[in-house]
């Protein structure tokens, strides 16, 4: 049986690999647009680190008699807070939204990774957590993000409507996964493979479905960075940031 540290490394060579494409790609990246690029080689860079440091053992603690790998909780902090947060970004929402679908992600891995292996009311309030902050993100960006996102151009409203489905869709199949995994409904070995494969499947399908439409950005960000100027409606109106 293949050993969970290799399975680690294995994930950690997908992640290396898909950065050597990326930033290969980068270069074809207009440079008012790198900044959305920017944040996802971040995620894929760190998930390759987090893999080869929790492969080799490193930063292991105990938590309610269950081993927490310090780099797969930081990995898994950060780089579902980043996606949430490009996603927001994509539809221009205002810096307090922002803080907001970037916090609820790092406090549902907390909850999850040190909270659910203490069992009893503190297993059940982390529970909570995980469950009722995707409930409450999907709110969020199915409710006022969706409405702010109506002021955008037709392309750049469609990218962050597929972005957001996607995330939903990907994010929700892990956290069934994840309370699946803790009640035993898959052997050790098998929960070990679906947990590499979720996690690589969101940032590196995330990240590359972004690459690919990046161009969508272009015909708004273009024109703000070259300072060429905006509509009669544009100038009248305020943008999404303006209550900030």
């Amino acid at each position: 049986m293949i050993s969970e540290s290799l399975l680690y490394a294995v994930a950690g060579g997908a992640y290396v690999a898909t950065l050597v494409v990326l930033v290969a790609w980068l270069r074809n990246v207009p440079t008012h647009l790198r900044r959305y690029c920017h944040l996802l080689l971040v995620v894929v860079g760190l998930g390759g680190a987090a893999s080869f440091l929790a492969s080799a053992g490193v930063g292991g603690v105990s938590v309610g008699g269950q081993t927490v790998l310090l780099p797969t909780f930081v990995n898994d902090a950060v780089a579902y807070s980043v996606l949430w947060f490009v996603t927001a970004m994509l539809a221009r929402v205002s810096r307090r939204m922002l803080a907001v679908v970037t916090a609820l992600p790092f406090l549902q891995v907390v909850a999850f990774q040190f909270g659910t292996p203490m069992g009893g009311l503190i297993a059940l309030a982390s529970t909570a957590v995980v469950i009722g902050g995707h409930l409450v993100i999907a709110y969020l960006f199915v409710g006022p993000i969706w409405r702010t996102a109506q002021a955008l151009p037709d392309e750049r409203r469609l990218l962050h409507w597929k972005s957001r489905n996607l995330l939903l869709f990907l994010i929700g199949m892990l956290i069934v996964f994840a309370f699946l995994s803790l009640a035993g409904a898959f052997t050790t070995f098998g929960a070990q493979v679906l947990n590499q494969y979720i996690s690589v499947l969101i940032r590196v399908g995330f990240a590359g479905f972004l690459f690919v439409n990046v161009d969508a950005l272009d015909a708004e960000d273009g024109r703000n960075a070259t300072g060429s100027a905006s509509s009669l409606a544009d100038r009248a109106s305020p943008g999404p940031d303006a209550a900030d």
